[in-house]
């Protein structure tokens, strides 16, 4: 019961995982709940890679923020882009680290303006079934490039821990001294690639007027047997560009790569694949815009118009 005058807040409800929210008239009070929608929409193309779309509806008209999780592979990860984005009642995304042949779930955290949480959406579920290996710089999905594992490639895989083993005075057995486990260390990462290929992953790691992050994605083909992360983000230093039939008229290198397992650059820096220079090189009007889309979500989701104003 509540006192006539009183004010009443929007309350948490743990059955929906969502905040409610009051309202009506006096004596007639219905409450209306908010459980934002996450609707993930695959691409398999080639432009620029396989990805998913990510589509956010009915977020809390109190929300500010919301940071989208992918969870995959026994890990948590902010999807890049996603991390504190302003949103007004929506939001897209696109994930182009989504690994193949495992199960990647989506979930939504919403906060309100004073950075405080407002709960969680449920997960939302997707399995890109790619056999192909696709690699890229998470600054720079529009360099992806397709590969295939050398027959030398993660053989041998290992997670090393910190620490010593000691025998103080007057014991027979040593005493281990240890930190926390590391990822994965020192892994042979070999790949084989045509030529056109070979050059986009050269690109990666930048060229004589650009620089970049030597972060590469991984994101291991659904048929490949190989017992690596998914994705792996691997800090690889140096490339080994070998021969294999190019020299005889044929258009296949390897590249050899050792790498080891690290953080991705923040899921804050993200290239912008749609911006407003895209919209105004193909719209001549904003009444034009406005035609042709019937909300502001759908014009953040014209990602076919990207690269138009470049």
């Amino acid at each position: 019961m509540f006192e006539s005058g009183s004010v009443v807040l929007n309350y948490f409800d743990p059955d929906i995982n969502a905040w409610s929210l009051w309202e009506g008239a006096a004596n007639a009070s219905p409450s209306r709940y908010y459980a934002p929608t996450v609707s993930i929409i695959p691409s398999l193309d080639s432009a620029p890679c396989p990805r998913v779309e990510i589509v956010v509806t009915d977020i809390h008209p109190n929300a500010s923020t919301v940071t989208v999780f992918r969870s995959a592979g026994g890990r948590e990860m902010p999807v890049r882009g996603a991390l504190n984005a302003i949103v007004d009642s929506a939001l897209t995304r696109i994930d182009f680290e989504v690994p193949f042949g495992i199960d990647a779930s989506y979930r939504v955290q919403m906060f309100n303006s004073s950075g405080a949480s407002m709960g969680y959406s449920s997960a939302t579920t997707v399995n890109l079934d790619v056999q192909e290996t696709w690699v890229h710089n998470p600054l720079d999905p529009w360099g992806s490039a397709v590969v295939a594992f050398d027959d030398g490639a993660a053989r041998s895989i290992q997670r090393p821990f910190e620490g010593d083993i000691v025998w103080p005075q007057g014991r027979t057995v040593g005493v281990v001294v240890s930190g926390q486990r590391r990822g994965i260390q020192d892994v042979v990462l070999d790949v084989r690639a045509d030529i056109d290929n070979a050059d986009k992953l050269q690109a990666m790691f930048g060229s004589y007027g650009e620089r970049t992050t030597p972060v590469i994605c991984f994101r291991i083909g659904s048929r490949d047997r190989v017992r690596l992360p998914r994705p792996l983000f691997a800090g690889v230093l140096t490339l080994d560009e070998r021969d294999m039939n190019y020299n005889i008229g044929g258009d296949l290198v390897t590249v050899g790569m050792t790498g080891s397992e690290v953080d991705p650059p923040t899921p804050a820096l993200v290239v912008p694949l749609l911006t407003r220079a895209d919209l105004n090189a193909y719209y001549p009007t904003r009444a034009a815009l406005n035609a042709d889309n019937a909300s502001r979500l759908a014009v953040n989701r014209r990602y076919d118009l990207a690269g138009n104003g470049s």
